[in-house]
């Protein structure tokens, strides 16, 4: 989506990379009571640390968040060591991993080595110098480097919904009564889910229709999980046609711009427009 504004620095993610799961393993907050921390001050950080490989801009990876959300009962936020029942996989950071539902996977840090609780946030790269968004005005590396050290680190997710299908400048046939399938998956915002109605329209936001939210997870629905809809869709025949998608949740956060604002690094994007250059026949 951000290339459509004006290309950006870093690798392109198009919709997102997402991942919703079944994660178990202690809660971070228990273990820092068991490790003797009680404050829940706003002004203190918890980092976490892998040391076991070097990244393309740092000798090792990191992220901290606010020990007031990790010592939050309702964060959730787990030291994950199995996940959707079985011992975590290599790839899926064996053998322990954090998991911070509701922020940016950046800070859930794999094959986890260290934790520690300080009146800083983490100095790692990642934590500092990327995951932030920037104002329009930093356009390259020269111009965004006097921000980085003044905009704060991105924590909680952004409300989101994506068309899954049909996919970018793909052809469809157009249905008996005149409408198109659509089915795509909606995230909430930060800790204000679950999603609770996902809007469609396939004429510009002239008009919406209600999805149904065929799965939101059943037994297992949580505010931090998201939710699979599909929605009929009237469209007209032609070429170049586009689907939008919004989503509101629990704490009545929704999607209000067609696109978002662009930023360098391309993260935090979460404008409507959904999917585009569809042909309907």
């Amino acid at each position: 989506m951000r290339t459509r504004l004006h290309e950006v620095q870093g690798i392109d993610w198009f919709d997102a990379a997402i991942l919703n799961a079944e994660w178990e393993g202690p809660l971070l907050r228990d273990v820092l009571l068991t490790a003797g921390i009680e404050s829940q001050s706003k002004e203190l950080h918890v980092a976490f640390a892998c040391y076991q490989t070097k990244c393309q801009d740092d000798d090792w990876y990191g992220g901290s968040i606010p020990l007031s959300r990790a010592m939050d009962k309702d964060a959730e936020a787990v030291l994950a060591l199995k996940m959707n029942g079985e011992i975590l996989k290599p790839k899926h950071g064996f053998p322990v991993r954090v998991v911070v539902p509701g922020i940016l996977g950046a800070r859930s840090v794999k094959w986890l080595d260290r934790i520690t609780v300080s009146q800083k946030e983490s100095p790692n790269f990642y934590q500092q110098h990327d995951y932030k968004i920037l104002p329009p005005d930093a356009t390259d590396s020269e111009s965004a480097a006097k921000y980085w050290d003044k905009v704060p680190p991105m924590m909680d997710n952004c409300i989101n919904c994506v068309v899954l299908a049909p996919e970018d400048d793909e052809t469809v046939k157009l249905g008996a009564a005149g409408t198109i399938n659509v089915k795509g998956y909606a995230l909430p915002q930060g800790s204000d889910g679950p999603v609770t109605k996902v809007d469609v329209s396939a004429d510009g936001g002239k008009n919406w229709k209600r999805a149904r939210i065929v799965d939101d997870g059943g037994d297992k629905a949580s505010k931090w999980s998201w939710v699979l809809w599909e929605a009929d869709v009237e469209v007209e025949k032609g070429e170049n046609r586009s689907i939008f998608s919004k989503a509101t949740d629990k704490g009545g956060n929704t999607q209000t711009a067609e696109q978002s604002q662009w930023n360098l690094r391309g993260v935090g994007y979460n404008g409507y427009e959904s999917t585009t250059g569809i042909t309907v026949i």
